[in-house]
């Protein structure tokens, strides 16, 4: 009876063993089997035309055009996924004097991003008898046979330090704000050093401190709608906003009035009697409370 029960475990311990040895075996087929597919896939993507790059979106360019970066990244009809180098490409796109920063991303299974920051153009110089775009780093684009879509006001009889002040104003601006600004004048008093005048694309004329009109400045939407004006759009009373300290609307004085638009004194005398009545008043007080 012994020898039965021991021949009975042995032959169940041999069937045993034999049916993990055909499990493992079939584990090893399909591991092996899976392998053999993604290797097939693999060699299938990268050797067809399913690897190469066939779409390149563009995002975050204003001034320089897609066809441009397009050029620059070199994106062929032979140029494959796996061998693109990102890094590459972005290191050409920061070469491009109007673009700060650059972010090339892949997506599976062919396509790619380009994300590009552009150096904001503050201004225009007057060189001999062009206009030169200015950039937020003070660059002066002197050669630059390209469009803006920002051009900015046009600066003028600024120099050194005075120019590096008003660039880094205008550079604080909103582009929105900064494109309602058409010209900007250095216009110093003996007591006034950093006085400007600027001129805005809405016909107001606006005195200010160039340490301080970065801040002030944006909030003239909000200033430019609290003016009331007739039905063809023109100022119902007539005067310029004051932001040199505090902020204020003061109207011209009657003597005024045969001046040019962009050239008229600014006045102060009885006039300073109604700046706290105007209407402009109430959007002035947010800028005394955020400002200086």
């Amino acid at each position: 009876m012994a020898d039965k029960v021991k021949k009975f475990d042995s032959e169940y311990l041999k069937e045993k063993r034999e049916r993990r040895r055909k499990q493992q075996k079939q584990i090893q087929y399909v591991i092996f089997g899976i392998l053999l597919f993604i290797i097939i896939i693999i060699l299938l993507y990268m050797f067809t035309p399913l690897s190469k790059i066939n779409n390149v979106k563009v995002v975050g360019n204003d001034n320089v055009s897609k066809s441009k970066i397009d050029k620059m990244v070199n994106v062929t009809s032979k140029s494959r996924m796996y061998t693109f180098s990102t890094k590459d490409a972005e290191n050409k796109l920061k070469q491009h004097k109007l673009i700060k920063d650059a972010k090339v991303t892949k997506h599976f299974p062919n396509s790619m991003t380009i994300k590009v920051t552009e150096y904001q153009v503050v201004g225009l110089v007057k060189k001999k008898d062009k206009y030169v775009p200015i950039l937020e780093d003070g660059k002066e684009l002197k050669n630059y046979s390209g469009t803006s879509t920002d051009d900015g006001p046009i600066l003028e009889g600024f120099e050194k330090d005075k120019k590096e002040k008003i660039i880094k104003a205008l550079a604080e601006m909103p582009s929105k704000v900064r494109a309602m600004i058409s010209e900007i004048k250095y216009d110093p008093k003996s007591n006034l050093k950093n006085q400007i005048k600027l001129f805005t694309t809405d016909d107001i004329q606006i005195i200010g401190n160039i340490n301080t009109i970065g801040n002030k400045m944006k909030y003239y939407p909000q200033m430019s709608q609290s003016l009331e004006r007739d039905d063809s759009g023109n100022l119902k009373k007539s005067g310029y906003i004051d932001l040199s300290v505090g902020a204020s609307f003061i109207p011209y004085s009657q003597s005024d009035d045969s001046e040019s638009e962009s050239d008229k004194d600014l006045e102060e005398g009885t006039a300073k009697e109604d700046k706290a009545k105007d209407e402009l008043q109430s959007a002035l007080n947010d800028i005394n409370k955020n400002s200086d």
